[in-house]
This record gives structure tokens, sequence and C-alpha cells, in this order.
């Protein structure tokens, strides 16, 4: 009886402690059969095994609007794996820095609009700044999302601040400072 006990504490305390489903994308956009997903904007990483949720922008980036296959996430809702141009890549999710959920996350960089869909409206020069992965002064906050991604909001708690801090690596930031929805000027910060 006492071993019946242990083990049924044992069991309530772990699903408890954070264990949960892991995130299925086709739920999270309710695809249609044979509808495709889509990167939402530029994902930079250094090692596509270990890519960091807060898109530091350092080594190379897959493009948005790349076509991607999803694979897996983890039970313990750290590790989004999916495929793209041929290679497979592995996000480590952090809630305490993305301060969402997996299944939010996922939903904001993947999507089900093309690279032409997510381009409309925008001018010619903004869309090879972004396919370059970079952010300019007279850039609006759209054309810095697709080139960037959302920032990180243990940085940039509110999307509507008028300022925006990005990751280039570990000890270093660029602020973007807009005055409405316009890019006024980027700054290189040293932490």
């Amino acid at each position: 009886m006492k071993k019946i006990l242990i083990v049924l504490a044992a069991a309530v305390l772990l699903a408890g402690s954070g264990c949960v489903e892991p995130v299925v994308f086709a739920e999270v956009f309710q695809l249609r059969k044979g509808q495709k997903l889509y990167t939402a904007y530029n994902i930079w990483y250094t090692d596509p095994d270990n890519i960091d949720c807060r898109n530091v922008q350092m080594g190379s980036f897959i493009p948005l609007g790349t076509e991607i296959e999803p694979v897996s996430t983890d039970d313990w809702n750290e590790k989004i794996t999916f495929k793209a141009a041929g290679r497979t890549f592995s996000i480590r999710f952090d809630n305490g820095i993305r301060l969402c959920s997996m299944r939010d996350y996922i939903a904001y960089t993947f999507t089900t609009e093309t690279r032409d869909e997510l381009f409309r409206d925008i001018p010619d020069k903004a869309r090879l700044r972004i396919s370059r992965g970079e952010v300019v002064p007279g850039m609006d906050r759209r054309q810095v999302l697709l080139a960037f991604g959302p920032p990180p909001p243990i940085r940039t708690p509110d999307k509507k601040n008028e300022t925006w801090i990005y990751w280039v690596s570990d000890a270093k930031t660029i602020r973007l400072i807009f005055r409405g929805d316009i890019v006024r000027k980027v700054m290189d910060v040293d932490l």
C-alpha cells in the first residue's frame, strides 16, 4: 500500500511539474490537407541544431517565406525541430525569454503565407534589405518584423514601444528607435 501511494504521489508531482503534450503544428495553424508552412521572418543561426529563440543575428539565416516541414516538438516544450531547404533545424525554446507559450511562439514564427504574400505592399528597396537581413532608417515596423522577427519581450516588452532591442551577440544589441511607425535610428550597443 505504501509503495502504491509513493508511485501515485510521484505521478502527481511529475504531472504538475511542467511535463506537457508536444505542440502539433497542424493544430496551431488549423492546417488543411496539403497546406504548407513557411518561415514568417528571417531566422538567424550559427548552429542549425541549436538555434536561439532570441533570434540572435549571427551567422546565417533561413530566409522569410522558406517552406518548412514540421518534424517535432518535445514533451518539455524546449525544442522545435523542422526541415527547410533540405536541412534539419532545431530551435531551443525558452518561455522565460519569449514570455509566451511554445504554441504562441510557433504561431508567430511560422505562417501559411508564402514569401510573395509576406512581401505584399513592400517596396522593392525594402524587400532587398529584408532579404539581406538588414534594417535601416526609413523602414516601417512590419518590414522590421520580416527582417528581424519580433523583438524579444524581455528587452522590448511592448511592440508599441518607440525602441526595439535585438541581440547581435551575447555581448551586443541593436537598438531601433522609431518615430511613429518608422525607424529613425539604428544604434549598436555593447552590453
